[in-house]
């Protein structure tokens, strides 16, 4: 980007189209945002150039707009700001509803800028035209379908607040997607050696009193009689899910643990909040939930004790977990900063709408027992010892090793993504919690395996170092992505497990219906990865051994994409997966944990 641009040159000034846009792209800027996911076309021209022109604008070009949609996603996950998508009309806007489904059903911001035909050109057969009124339905958060551009101060001033809306309503209540509709007629382009505005007024035009992705925003007030009927409760549980908190993961993690500690409740935590990476292992914090919750007799007798559980965020990933949960004779507290059900197993529940540190500041010191948090911590750690045990001694290349590795290995800060399927079950049954302050991120949204590589690289675009787990179907799924690679400004490894097909369904009934299993199902593939990598210039490394593995992952990562590819036999694998649980569980029940 030249440092001599300017978002208000004379190109921006030379006809309405330009003005138009240069003013949306400056507002946009002026209210936090930055980072612009662009797609060639033709009708969205003026919005491009105007980002591409802007000096402060942070752009990605991405081909293909289904890509572009989980790129943007990426971004906005790490920042938590909205990334700004564009894209010319007709089917382009279609592509990106895949992303759009997943920021909407996992809260994460982001701002459509639509380029559409002008009205005339509706209904009556002109090409790449489509109806993209409200085109993403009850997915977006809102949809704004601007007028054609004008000049005056009256319609700038209207695109200004359009725009300053839109921002905020990503943000809040929930956080999520929204569209901006914008038609153009020709020129698309700016006319040379005209002058239509003064840039002064483009610039008036643009001003803006506050910048939204940065405003502290004020919780919901908390319902006190509900804060004292949870703080009434002596023998509590906190789960706490797939959460990317707005307020950081800092202030989160403090106000989590305040709440434990007054209340004197285990936290049972999924992989997909910062508590397992920030916390450490502090007295009550479970994360081998999975892998001794089935045993009848702990469970049970924990289960009969328990009467309030406290949701923070969706539920953790783990089936085990759930099920247990489904089976308590339990109240359940659903925090969360918008009123929001999150929870799929229709318990009796008691919402509370504020933040962890709203409720935290809220709730008074109970009187704290803590043989209850010593009833879980016990057999916590024996399961956590018989992990390492395992792994320690495991020489084949098992995929549920690569996450306990990681946990050990990647550096302290990293980012890391895990795609959907057999990726994010493993890092939750043993990513085991640490004080790293690594940030974890999956698209557990829709649960889709689709755009798992391209929120890998929005995520790492201008971030390191950034990590991909990922499987073979899910990375394919999502290879126009690969396209990005001299793009990224960041460092992004990406682990590919490759085990020839699905993995996640050699653990489901339907394995045992052959012949149609492995066809219909498994789907295997026998790509060469190595050649794919070659083709788009990205470094392989075909990782045979667990020394291998950490050695490489020892090395610093340089900027740009490397893929280590690890081959895996997913039907070993879930053989392996089965008999350790079976053998963990039978000496786990020799043990008495109840005393």
């Amino acid at each position: 980007m030249e440092s001599n641009l300017h978002p208000f040159d004379a190109s921006a000034c030379s006809n309405v189209n330009s003005a138009w846009a240069a003013v949306a792209v400056e507002v946009l800027l002026r209210l936090g945002v930055h980072s612009f996911v662009i797609s060639p076309g033709s009708r969205s021209t003026p919005l491009t150039l105007a980002a591409a022109r802007n000096p402060k604008a942070k752009t990605t070009v991405v081909l293909d707009e289904r890509t572009a949609g989980f790129v943007a996603l990426g971004m906005a996950k790490r920042s938590r700001r909205p990334a700004v998508l564009i894209c010319t009309s007709g089917s382009a806007l279609a592509q990106y509803y895949p992303a759009v489904v997943e920021a909407a059903m996992s809260c994460t911001p982001l701002v459509i800028l639509s380029a559409d035909r002008p009205p005339e050109l509706q209904d009556c057969g002109a090409g790449q035209t489509i109806d993209q009124l409200k085109f993403f339905g009850e997915y977006a958060r809102a949809a704004y379908h601007l007028g054609l551009p004008e000049c005056s101060a009256e319609r700038l001033a209207y695109l200004r607040q359009s725009l300053l809306f839109a921002v905020e309503q990503s943000l809040r209540g929930p956080a999520g997607p929204v569209q901006v509709n914008v038609p153009f007629r020709l020129p698309l382009e700016p006319t040379l050696g005209a002058a239509v505005v003064a840039p002064e007024v483009l610039s008036a035009a643009a001003t803006v009193t506050t910048r939204s992705c940065e405003v502290v925003r004020q919780a919901g007030q908390l319902d006190l009689v509900a804060v004292e009927r949870l703080a009434s409760h002596r023998h509590g549980i906190i789960v706490v899910g797939d959460y990317n908190p707005s307020e950081g993961a800092n202030e989160f993690v403090r106000a989590i643990s305040a709440i434990a500690q007054k209340l004197g409740w285990p936290i049972l935590t999924d992989v997909l909040n910062p508590l397992r990476t920030h916390l450490g292992a502090p007295e009550g914090l479970i994360v081998h939930y999975h892998c001794w919750l089935s045993a009848p007799s702990v469970s049970a007798e924990l289960a009969a004790q328990v009467t309030a559980v406290l949701q923070v965020g969706a539920l953790p990933t783990s089936k085990r977990l759930r099920q247990w949960l489904g089976d308590l004779d339990a109240l359940v507290f659903s925090l969360s900063p918008h009123v929001q059900n999150l929870d799929p197993l229709h318990r009796i529940t008691c919402p509370l709408v504020g933040s962890a540190a709203d409720l935290a500041r809220a709730l008074p010191q109970t009187d704290a027992q803590a043989d209850w948090i010593h009833g879980w911590q016990a057999p916590e750690r024996w399961m956590a010892d018989r992990i390492d045990q395992s792994m320690r001694a495991c020489d084949d290349l098992f995929e549920g090793k690569v996450a306990w590795l990681l946990a050990r290995t990647v550096p302290a800060a990293a980012q890391v993504f895990v795609a959907s399927s057999m990726s994010v079950r493993y890092a939750e049954y043993f990513w085991s919690a640490g004080q790293r302050s690594v940030s974890i991120f999956a698209n557990r949204g829709a649960n889709g395996i689709d755009g798992t590589l391209g929120t890998a690289v929005g995520l790492a675009q201008d971030a390191e170092p950034c990590y991909l787990l990922t499987g073979d179907l899910a990375f394919l799924h999502d290879s126009n992505a690969l396209l990005l690679a001299e793009q990224l400004r960041g460092s992004l490894t990406v682990i590919l497990i490759n085990n020839a097909g699905g993995g996640i369904f050699e653990h489901l009934p339907v394995a045992a219906i052959e012949p149609e299993f492995e066809r219909y199902f498994a789907t295997p593939q026998a790509v060469d990865f190595k050649t794919l990598c070659a083709a788009h210039g990205i470094a392989h490394h075909a990782v045979d051994s667990w020394p291998q593995f950490e050695h490489i992952l020892e090395q610093p990562s340089a900027r740009g994409l490397r893929v280590l590819e690890l081959v895996t036999d997913r039907k070993a694998d879930a053989q392996r997966l089965a008999a350790w649980q079976a053998a963990w569980l039978s000496d786990f029940e020799k043990r008495n944990f109840t005393s």
